[in-house]
Protein backbone atom coordinates (compact mmCIF):
# COMPACT_ATOMS: atom_id res chain seq x y z
CA UNK A 1 0.00 0.00 0.00
CA UNK A 2 1.44 3.36 -0.99
CA UNK A 3 1.07 6.28 1.54
CA UNK A 4 -0.69 9.17 -0.09
CA UNK A 5 -0.55 12.82 0.87
CA UNK A 6 -3.98 14.52 0.75
CA UNK A 7 -5.28 18.06 1.28
CA UNK A 8 -8.26 18.68 3.62
CA UNK A 9 -11.67 19.31 2.12
CA UNK A 10 -11.66 23.02 2.99
CA UNK A 11 -8.41 23.65 1.08
CA UNK A 12 -9.40 25.38 -2.18
CA UNK A 13 -6.67 24.25 -4.55
CA UNK A 14 -8.08 26.27 -7.45
CA UNK A 15 -7.75 29.56 -5.50
CA UNK A 16 -5.20 28.95 -2.74
CA UNK A 17 -4.94 32.66 -1.86
CA UNK A 18 -8.49 32.57 -0.41
CA UNK A 19 -8.22 29.19 1.20
CA UNK A 20 -8.84 28.84 4.90
CA UNK A 21 -5.55 29.33 6.72
CA UNK A 22 -5.12 28.06 10.29
CA UNK A 23 -4.51 30.57 13.04
CA UNK A 24 -1.01 31.39 14.21
CA UNK A 25 -1.47 29.38 17.36
CA UNK A 26 -2.22 26.30 15.28
CA UNK A 27 0.93 26.51 13.12
CA UNK A 28 3.96 24.32 13.67
CA UNK A 29 7.39 24.33 12.10
CA UNK A 30 8.20 22.06 9.13
CA UNK A 31 6.26 18.98 8.03
CA UNK A 32 5.21 18.20 11.60
CA UNK A 33 3.31 21.46 11.71
CA UNK A 34 1.56 20.78 8.44
CA UNK A 35 0.34 17.41 9.66
CA UNK A 36 -0.64 18.87 13.05
CA UNK A 37 -2.70 21.67 11.53
CA UNK A 38 -4.42 19.31 9.09
CA UNK A 39 -3.01 20.82 5.93
CA UNK A 40 -1.55 17.42 5.09
CA UNK A 41 -3.02 14.09 6.06
CA UNK A 42 -1.95 10.52 5.34
CA UNK A 43 -4.35 8.06 3.80
CA UNK A 44 -3.63 4.56 2.61
CA UNK A 45 -3.45 4.28 -1.14
CA UNK A 46 -6.55 2.61 -2.50
CA UNK A 47 -5.67 -0.38 -4.72
CA UNK A 48 -7.90 0.91 -7.50
CA UNK A 49 -6.43 4.39 -7.61
CA UNK A 50 -3.21 5.57 -9.22
CA UNK A 51 -0.13 6.05 -7.00
CA UNK A 52 1.62 9.40 -7.06
CA UNK A 53 4.78 7.92 -8.61
CA UNK A 54 6.88 4.79 -8.75
CA UNK A 55 10.60 4.69 -8.07
CA UNK A 56 12.98 3.96 -10.93
CA UNK A 57 13.68 0.25 -11.53
CA UNK A 58 17.05 -0.78 -10.15
CA UNK A 59 18.25 -3.70 -12.23
CA UNK A 60 20.92 -6.08 -10.94
CA UNK A 61 22.47 -7.74 -14.01
CA UNK A 62 24.07 -11.05 -13.06
CA UNK A 63 25.64 -12.10 -16.37
CA UNK A 64 28.97 -12.28 -18.16
CA UNK A 65 30.37 -9.59 -20.43
CA UNK A 66 33.38 -10.08 -22.75
CA UNK A 67 35.81 -11.71 -22.64
CA UNK A 68 35.16 -14.11 -24.18
CA UNK A 69 33.36 -12.33 -26.98
CA UNK A 70 30.30 -14.12 -28.35
CA UNK A 71 26.73 -13.12 -29.10
CA UNK A 72 25.39 -13.45 -25.57
CA UNK A 73 28.23 -11.63 -23.80
CA UNK A 74 28.17 -8.88 -26.42
CA UNK A 75 24.45 -8.28 -25.87
CA UNK A 76 24.91 -8.16 -22.09
CA UNK A 77 27.57 -5.50 -22.61
CA UNK A 78 25.13 -3.54 -24.79
CA UNK A 79 22.47 -3.76 -22.07
CA UNK A 80 24.81 -2.65 -19.26
CA UNK A 81 26.10 0.33 -21.23
CA UNK A 82 22.87 1.36 -22.96
CA UNK A 83 19.99 0.87 -20.51
CA UNK A 84 20.88 3.75 -18.14
CA UNK A 85 20.15 6.19 -20.98
CA UNK A 86 16.69 4.59 -21.19
CA UNK A 87 15.88 5.45 -17.57
CA UNK A 88 16.86 2.14 -15.95
CA UNK A 89 19.40 2.14 -13.13
CA UNK A 90 21.78 -0.76 -13.84
CA UNK A 91 24.19 -2.46 -11.45
CA UNK A 92 26.33 -5.19 -13.02
CA UNK A 93 27.92 -8.21 -11.39
CA UNK A 94 30.08 -10.04 -13.90
CA UNK A 95 29.31 -13.77 -13.68
CA UNK A 96 32.65 -14.67 -15.27
CA UNK A 97 32.35 -18.42 -15.81
CA UNK A 98 33.93 -18.90 -19.26
CA UNK A 99 37.57 -18.19 -20.02
CA UNK A 100 37.17 -18.54 -23.80
CA UNK A 101 34.60 -19.62 -26.38
CA UNK A 102 35.46 -23.29 -25.94
CA UNK A 103 34.83 -23.06 -22.17
CA UNK A 104 31.23 -21.85 -22.51
CA UNK A 105 28.64 -24.23 -21.07
CA UNK A 106 31.24 -26.63 -19.66
CA UNK A 107 31.63 -27.55 -16.02
CA UNK A 108 34.89 -27.25 -14.08
CA UNK A 109 35.50 -26.90 -10.31
CA UNK A 110 36.64 -23.29 -10.55
CA UNK A 111 33.22 -22.26 -11.79
CA UNK A 112 31.64 -23.25 -8.47
CA UNK A 113 33.77 -20.73 -6.56
CA UNK A 114 33.11 -18.10 -9.24
CA UNK A 115 29.35 -18.63 -8.78
CA UNK A 116 29.56 -18.21 -5.01
CA UNK A 117 31.65 -15.06 -5.37
CA UNK A 118 29.27 -13.55 -7.95
CA UNK A 119 26.21 -14.35 -5.84
CA UNK A 120 27.82 -12.74 -2.78
CA UNK A 121 28.51 -9.60 -4.84
CA UNK A 122 24.95 -9.64 -6.16
CA UNK A 123 23.53 -9.77 -2.64
CA UNK A 124 25.88 -6.98 -1.63
CA UNK A 125 24.55 -4.85 -4.49
CA UNK A 126 21.00 -5.76 -3.49
CA UNK A 127 21.58 -4.26 -0.05
CA UNK A 128 24.00 -1.49 -0.94
CA UNK A 129 22.07 -0.12 -3.94
CA UNK A 130 18.56 -1.32 -3.05
CA UNK A 131 18.26 -3.24 -6.35
CA UNK A 132 14.76 -4.63 -6.71
CA UNK A 133 15.02 -6.65 -9.95
CA UNK A 134 17.35 -9.56 -10.77
CA UNK A 135 18.30 -10.06 -14.44
CA UNK A 136 19.64 -13.50 -15.38
CA UNK A 137 20.25 -15.57 -18.53
CA UNK A 138 19.08 -19.21 -18.29
CA UNK A 139 21.29 -22.02 -19.45
CA UNK A 140 20.98 -23.92 -22.73
CA UNK A 141 19.99 -27.58 -22.57
CA UNK A 142 22.92 -28.83 -20.47
CA UNK A 143 22.39 -30.64 -17.19
CA UNK A 144 25.47 -29.31 -15.41
CA UNK A 145 24.71 -25.73 -16.41
CA UNK A 146 21.10 -26.16 -15.25
CA UNK A 147 22.31 -27.19 -11.81
CA UNK A 148 24.38 -23.98 -11.79
CA UNK A 149 21.19 -21.99 -12.46
CA UNK A 150 19.50 -23.76 -9.56
CA UNK A 151 22.31 -22.68 -7.22
CA UNK A 152 22.17 -19.06 -8.39
CA UNK A 153 18.39 -18.89 -8.00
CA UNK A 154 18.51 -20.57 -4.59
CA UNK A 155 21.05 -18.05 -3.31
CA UNK A 156 19.75 -14.88 -4.97
CA UNK A 157 16.12 -14.99 -6.07
CA UNK A 158 14.47 -14.83 -2.61
CA UNK A 159 16.08 -11.42 -1.99
CA UNK A 160 14.74 -9.66 -5.09
CA UNK A 161 11.26 -8.38 -5.72
CA UNK A 162 11.28 -9.30 -9.42
CA UNK A 163 13.06 -11.81 -11.67
CA UNK A 164 13.76 -11.19 -15.37
CA UNK A 165 14.99 -14.11 -17.48
CA UNK A 166 16.55 -13.28 -20.85
CA UNK A 167 16.54 -16.33 -23.13
CA UNK A 168 19.65 -15.90 -25.27
CA UNK A 169 20.12 -19.66 -25.67
CA UNK A 170 17.51 -22.08 -26.98
CA UNK A 171 16.60 -25.65 -26.12
CA UNK A 172 16.08 -25.77 -22.36
CA UNK A 173 12.28 -25.91 -22.51
CA UNK A 174 12.29 -28.83 -24.93
CA UNK A 175 14.95 -30.61 -22.86
CA UNK A 176 12.87 -30.25 -19.70
CA UNK A 177 9.83 -31.70 -21.49
CA UNK A 178 11.54 -34.62 -23.18
CA UNK A 179 14.77 -35.54 -21.40
CA UNK A 180 14.77 -34.20 -17.84
CA UNK A 181 13.82 -36.41 -14.93
CA UNK A 182 10.69 -35.66 -12.93
CA UNK A 183 12.71 -34.22 -9.99
CA UNK A 184 14.69 -32.00 -12.41
CA UNK A 185 11.49 -30.63 -13.90
CA UNK A 186 10.01 -30.00 -10.46
CA UNK A 187 13.10 -28.24 -9.10
CA UNK A 188 13.44 -26.14 -12.26
CA UNK A 189 9.84 -25.00 -11.95
CA UNK A 190 10.32 -24.12 -8.29
CA UNK A 191 13.56 -22.16 -8.78
CA UNK A 192 13.26 -20.73 -12.31
CA UNK A 193 9.50 -20.79 -12.82
CA UNK A 194 7.03 -17.92 -12.58
CA UNK A 195 9.54 -15.24 -13.53
CA UNK A 196 8.02 -11.77 -13.61
CA UNK A 197 9.27 -11.33 -17.18
CA UNK A 198 10.79 -13.64 -19.77
CA UNK A 199 12.52 -11.95 -22.70
CA UNK A 200 12.81 -13.92 -25.96
CA UNK A 201 14.57 -12.95 -29.18
CA UNK A 202 11.82 -14.07 -31.56
CA UNK A 203 8.26 -15.44 -31.43
CA UNK A 204 9.77 -18.72 -32.69
CA UNK A 205 11.57 -19.08 -29.35
CA UNK A 206 8.65 -18.49 -26.97
CA UNK A 207 8.07 -22.20 -26.24
CA UNK A 208 11.27 -22.42 -24.19
CA UNK A 209 10.26 -19.55 -21.95
CA UNK A 210 6.65 -20.66 -21.55
CA UNK A 211 7.73 -24.10 -20.32
CA UNK A 212 8.57 -22.39 -17.02
CA UNK A 213 5.25 -20.49 -16.91
CA UNK A 214 6.42 -16.86 -16.63
CA UNK A 215 3.99 -14.12 -15.63
CA UNK A 216 4.77 -12.25 -18.87
CA UNK A 217 6.71 -12.84 -22.10
CA UNK A 218 8.09 -10.06 -24.31
CA UNK A 219 9.78 -10.40 -27.70
CA UNK A 220 12.91 -8.22 -27.88
CA UNK A 221 15.17 -8.97 -30.87
CA UNK A 222 18.91 -8.47 -30.62
CA UNK A 223 20.41 -5.26 -31.96
CA UNK A 224 23.90 -4.06 -32.83
CA UNK A 225 25.58 -0.71 -33.40
CA UNK A 226 25.34 0.80 -36.87
CA UNK A 227 28.66 0.03 -38.65
CA UNK A 228 28.15 2.68 -41.35
CA UNK A 229 27.22 2.41 -44.99
CA UNK A 230 28.83 -0.60 -46.67
CA UNK A 231 31.18 -0.39 -49.61
CA UNK A 232 30.04 -1.36 -53.09
CA UNK A 233 30.08 -5.13 -53.52
CA UNK A 234 33.26 -6.40 -55.12
CA UNK A 235 32.74 -7.90 -58.57
CA UNK A 236 33.54 -11.58 -59.01
CA UNK A 237 36.41 -12.37 -61.38
CA UNK A 238 39.29 -14.79 -61.89
CA UNK A 239 41.44 -12.61 -59.65
CA UNK A 240 38.60 -12.05 -57.20
CA UNK A 241 36.89 -15.39 -56.39
CA UNK A 242 33.44 -15.65 -54.82
CA UNK A 243 34.34 -15.47 -51.12
CA UNK A 244 32.03 -17.40 -48.80
CA UNK A 245 32.38 -16.35 -45.15
CA UNK A 246 31.79 -18.66 -42.20
CA UNK A 247 31.93 -16.60 -39.00
CA UNK A 248 31.68 -17.97 -35.47
CA UNK A 249 32.70 -21.03 -33.49
CA UNK A 250 34.31 -23.37 -36.03
CA UNK A 251 32.45 -26.52 -35.03
CA UNK A 252 30.54 -29.21 -36.85
CA UNK A 253 27.29 -28.24 -35.09
CA UNK A 254 27.67 -24.63 -36.23
CA UNK A 255 27.92 -25.87 -39.82
CA UNK A 256 31.61 -25.44 -40.67
CA UNK A 257 32.01 -28.80 -42.40
CA UNK A 258 28.67 -28.52 -44.21
CA UNK A 259 29.80 -25.16 -45.60
CA UNK A 260 33.17 -26.62 -46.62
CA UNK A 261 31.57 -29.58 -48.39
CA UNK A 262 29.16 -27.28 -50.22
CA UNK A 263 31.97 -25.01 -51.45
CA UNK A 264 33.98 -27.99 -52.69
CA UNK A 265 30.91 -29.46 -54.41
CA UNK A 266 30.02 -26.09 -55.99
CA UNK A 267 33.50 -25.81 -57.49
CA UNK A 268 33.25 -29.33 -58.86
CA UNK A 269 29.79 -28.72 -60.32
CA UNK A 270 30.57 -25.34 -61.92
CA UNK A 271 31.80 -25.06 -65.53
CA UNK A 272 35.56 -25.15 -65.90
CA UNK A 273 35.91 -21.44 -66.79
CA UNK A 274 33.62 -20.24 -63.98
CA UNK A 275 34.93 -18.20 -61.09
CA UNK A 276 35.74 -20.40 -58.12
CA UNK A 277 34.26 -20.32 -54.64
CA UNK A 278 36.54 -19.87 -51.63
CA UNK A 279 35.48 -20.52 -48.04
CA UNK A 280 37.06 -18.37 -45.34
CA UNK A 281 36.35 -19.70 -41.84
CA UNK A 282 36.86 -17.11 -39.10
CA UNK A 283 36.68 -18.20 -35.48
CA UNK A 284 38.11 -20.54 -32.89
CA UNK A 285 37.85 -24.33 -32.94
CA UNK A 286 36.06 -25.95 -29.99
CA UNK A 287 38.78 -28.58 -29.56
CA UNK A 288 41.97 -29.97 -31.09
CA UNK A 289 40.14 -32.84 -32.80
CA UNK A 290 37.92 -30.49 -34.82
CA UNK A 291 40.91 -28.32 -35.74
CA UNK A 292 42.78 -31.38 -36.98
CA UNK A 293 39.81 -32.58 -39.06
CA UNK A 294 39.44 -29.22 -40.79
CA UNK A 295 43.17 -28.94 -41.43
CA UNK A 296 43.16 -32.39 -43.06
CA UNK A 297 40.27 -31.35 -45.29
CA UNK A 298 41.96 -28.06 -46.14
CA UNK A 299 45.12 -29.86 -47.24
CA UNK A 300 43.13 -31.78 -49.84
CA UNK A 301 41.53 -28.55 -51.17
CA UNK A 302 44.00 -25.71 -50.44
CA UNK A 303 42.49 -23.39 -53.07
CA UNK A 304 38.95 -23.82 -51.73
CA UNK A 305 39.35 -23.56 -47.93
CA UNK A 306 41.09 -21.15 -45.58
CA UNK A 307 41.05 -20.62 -41.81
CA UNK A 308 41.48 -16.99 -40.73
CA UNK A 309 41.48 -17.68 -36.99
CA UNK A 310 39.76 -15.43 -34.47
CA UNK A 311 38.92 -11.99 -35.87
CA UNK A 312 37.45 -8.91 -34.22
CA UNK A 313 37.23 -5.15 -34.65
CA UNK A 314 38.53 -3.73 -37.91
CA UNK A 315 39.74 -7.13 -39.18
CA UNK A 316 36.25 -8.56 -38.76
CA UNK A 317 34.61 -5.58 -40.46
CA UNK A 318 37.04 -5.84 -43.36
CA UNK A 319 36.30 -9.55 -43.76
CA UNK A 320 32.56 -8.91 -43.83
CA UNK A 321 32.94 -6.19 -46.47
CA UNK A 322 35.28 -8.23 -48.66
CA UNK A 323 33.08 -11.35 -48.73
CA UNK A 324 30.26 -12.09 -51.18
CA UNK A 325 27.99 -14.01 -48.78
CA UNK A 326 27.72 -15.34 -45.25
CA UNK A 327 27.14 -19.09 -44.98
CA UNK A 328 25.78 -20.34 -41.64
CA UNK A 329 24.32 -23.88 -42.01
CA UNK A 330 24.01 -24.28 -38.23
CA UNK A 331 22.20 -26.95 -36.26
CA UNK A 332 23.69 -26.01 -32.89
CA UNK A 333 21.23 -27.05 -30.15
CA UNK A 334 21.61 -23.77 -28.24
CA UNK A 335 21.37 -21.53 -31.33
CA UNK A 336 18.74 -18.81 -31.00
CA UNK A 337 19.28 -15.64 -33.05
CA UNK A 338 22.93 -15.60 -34.20
CA UNK A 339 24.48 -12.17 -33.94
CA UNK A 340 26.58 -12.84 -37.06
CA UNK A 341 23.37 -12.64 -39.12
CA UNK A 342 22.82 -9.07 -37.89
CA UNK A 343 26.45 -8.18 -38.59
CA UNK A 344 26.14 -9.55 -42.13
CA UNK A 345 22.88 -7.68 -42.81
CA UNK A 346 24.38 -4.44 -41.48
CA UNK A 347 27.07 -4.78 -44.18
CA UNK A 348 24.46 -5.72 -46.81
CA UNK A 349 26.01 -9.18 -47.12
CA UNK A 350 23.72 -11.85 -48.65
CA UNK A 351 22.99 -14.81 -46.37
CA UNK A 352 22.74 -18.57 -46.84
CA UNK A 353 21.62 -20.40 -43.71
CA UNK A 354 19.54 -23.24 -42.34
CA UNK A 355 15.91 -23.12 -41.23
CA UNK A 356 16.84 -23.45 -37.59
CA UNK A 357 15.44 -21.83 -34.45
CA UNK A 358 14.84 -18.11 -35.06
CA UNK A 359 16.90 -17.78 -38.25
CA UNK A 360 13.92 -17.87 -40.64
CA UNK A 361 12.17 -15.08 -38.71
CA UNK A 362 15.34 -12.97 -38.52
CA UNK A 363 16.50 -12.71 -42.14
CA UNK A 364 14.61 -11.10 -45.07
CA UNK A 365 12.87 -13.21 -47.78
CA UNK A 366 15.87 -12.71 -50.08
CA UNK A 367 18.04 -14.95 -47.87
CA UNK A 368 18.65 -18.50 -49.10
CA UNK A 369 17.44 -21.00 -46.48
CA UNK A 370 17.98 -24.76 -46.61
CA UNK A 371 17.13 -27.70 -44.36
CA UNK A 372 19.66 -28.87 -41.79
CA UNK A 373 22.16 -31.35 -43.24
CA UNK A 374 21.15 -30.83 -46.89
CA UNK A 375 24.55 -30.19 -48.49
CA UNK A 376 23.12 -30.55 -52.00
CA UNK A 377 20.66 -27.71 -51.35
CA UNK A 378 23.46 -25.66 -49.84
CA UNK A 379 25.53 -26.19 -52.97
CA UNK A 380 22.63 -25.15 -55.20
CA UNK A 381 22.12 -22.02 -53.09
CA UNK A 382 25.76 -21.01 -53.61
CA UNK A 383 25.52 -21.47 -57.37
CA UNK A 384 22.21 -19.54 -57.49
CA UNK A 385 23.57 -16.67 -55.42
CA UNK A 386 26.64 -16.29 -57.60
CA UNK A 387 24.54 -16.31 -60.78
CA UNK A 388 21.82 -13.95 -59.49
CA UNK A 389 22.73 -11.97 -56.37
CA UNK A 390 19.92 -10.08 -54.59
CA UNK A 391 19.47 -6.34 -55.17
CA UNK A 392 21.95 -4.07 -53.44
CA UNK A 393 20.63 -2.68 -50.15
CA UNK A 394 18.00 -5.34 -49.37
CA UNK A 395 19.76 -6.89 -46.38
CA UNK A 396 20.95 -3.58 -44.95
CA UNK A 397 17.44 -2.11 -45.16
CA UNK A 398 16.13 -5.10 -43.19
CA UNK A 399 18.81 -4.52 -40.56
CA UNK A 400 18.05 -0.81 -40.25
CA UNK A 401 14.34 -1.53 -39.84
CA UNK A 402 14.58 -4.23 -37.18
CA UNK A 403 17.99 -4.77 -35.58
CA UNK A 404 19.73 -1.54 -34.63
CA UNK A 405 21.09 -1.08 -31.14
CA UNK A 406 18.72 1.83 -30.44
CA UNK A 407 15.68 -0.24 -31.43
CA UNK A 408 16.84 -3.08 -29.18
CA UNK A 409 17.42 -0.88 -26.13
CA UNK A 410 14.12 0.95 -26.59
CA UNK A 411 12.17 -2.33 -26.78
CA UNK A 412 14.07 -3.73 -23.80
CA UNK A 413 13.37 -0.66 -21.64
CA UNK A 414 9.70 -0.75 -22.64
CA UNK A 415 9.40 -4.42 -21.61
CA UNK A 416 11.09 -3.77 -18.26
CA UNK A 417 8.84 -0.77 -17.59
CA UNK A 418 5.78 -2.91 -18.28
CA UNK A 419 7.03 -5.54 -15.82
CA UNK A 420 7.58 -2.86 -13.17
CA UNK A 421 4.07 -1.46 -13.66
CA UNK A 422 2.54 -4.91 -13.16
CA UNK A 423 4.33 -5.49 -9.87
Amino acid sequence: MYPRLALPKNWKTTRPAKAQIPSTSQRREGWAGLFATGLLTVREHHPGSRPLSKPKMKLLVLAQTPPPLHGQSAMVRTLVKGLPAQGVEVHHVNLRLSRDATDSGRWRPGKFLAILDACANALGARVGHDCDTLYYIPTPAKRGALYRDWLVMLLCRPFFRRLVLHWHAAGLGEWLRTRATAPERWISQRLLGRADLSLVLSPALEADARELVPRAVAVVPNGIAEPGAPETRRPVSDRNPFQVLFLGLCSREKGLFAAAEAVIAANQAAPERSTRFTLVAAGEFPDAKTAHEFEELRRTQPADLRHAGHVSGAAKSDLLRRSHCLCLPTSHPAEAQPLVLLEAMACDLPIIATRWRAIATTVPPEAELVEVGDVAALTSALLKLRAAPPPVGVFRAHFLKHYTEDAHLTALARALAAARSRA
